[in-house]
């Protein structure tokens, strides 16, 4: 697929394990997906939105402690007038997540994932408020509205769960590195890419697949990296390494990485 589809990149996979007790949830990728993907749009399936572009607008998420999705959109958008409207009769939103890679390759879309639920005005949503579940957006002319789960599903790099239980989603955590990912993504491309290179190297011989022409670290959480290695012939084949146990917060990554470094010259 190319890099502006709508679905997750289909990969050849392989394992360089080391020590580790797990892998993400199909909750807590969605969780993760839902409030930190690259895009996330909010729709009304068959309402007709007057004065909406062609697309669905764009919108900022938070996950409440009960598990709603908390969104924000401007007070004028057509999203809050009919939720307004609907005085209670049943409204049906639908938000959808699409996650790309931060760091340029081919068959970027790394994770999208599906909410539907009842779609009301969030009460109490006070400029306080606001600030506390996005910090880094304005409250002035902005309101909240409540998603409330019903479907959900998730399709990633780590396969595909058409539906994730609305409970587990509520007691998910989004990953602890997250917030940071993007970020060390970029700096591992441009400021170890020469280590990256040995570690999808070693991967690939070690499996009897030739050299790949280009390598791309394609993403990070707890439990590890994941590179993405080009074949010339175009093959594309992801590859992950895992950390010898789970990391708690980013401060962990440099020794970490550093771990995995290391098995480059030892393994």
């Amino acid at each position: 697929m190319s890099d502006t589809g709508n679905r997750p990149a289909r990969t050849t996979g392989l394992s360089t394990a080391r020590t580790t007790d797990g892998t993400p949830t199909a909750a807590e990728r969605l969780r993760t997906l839902v409030e930190f993907a690259s895009s996330v749009v909010l729709d009304v399936p068959g309402i007709d939105l007057a004065d909406r572009p062609g697309l669905p607008p764009l919108v900022d998420c938070a996950v409440l402690p009960d598990g709603a999705v908390a969104v924000l959109v401007e007070e004028t958008s057509p999203l809050h007038r009919i939720a307004v409207l609907s005085r209670g009769d049943r409204l049906t939103g639908e938000l959808d997540a699409v996650d790309v890679a931060p760091v340029a390759m081919p068959h970027r879309i790394r994770g999208r994932a599906s909410v539907q639920g009842p779609l009301t005005v969030l009460g109490q949503a006070t400029a306080d408020r606001i600030a506390a579940l996005f910090p880094h957006r304005a409250a002035a002319g902005r309101v909240l509205l409540r998603l409330q789960p019903e479907h959900l599903a998730v399709e990633d790099l780590w396969g595909s769960v058409c539906c994730v239980e609305p409970a587990a989603f509520a007691a998910a955590a989004p990953d602890p590195v997250v917030r940071e990912e993007a970020g060390l993504l970029q700096h591992l491309d441009t400021a170890h890419a020469d280590q990256v290179r040995q570690l999808a190297r070693g991967a690939a011989a070690g499996r009897g697949l030739p050299a790949p022409h280009t390598v791309r670290p394609v993403a990070l959480d707890r439990f590890g990296l994941r590179v993405r290695l080009i074949a010339p012939t175009g093959q594309v084949v992801d590859a992950r390494f895992d950390f010898r146990r789970p990391l708690r917060s980013p401060e962990e990554l440099p020794d970490a990485m550093h771990r995995l470094f290391a098995h480059v010259h030892t393994g």
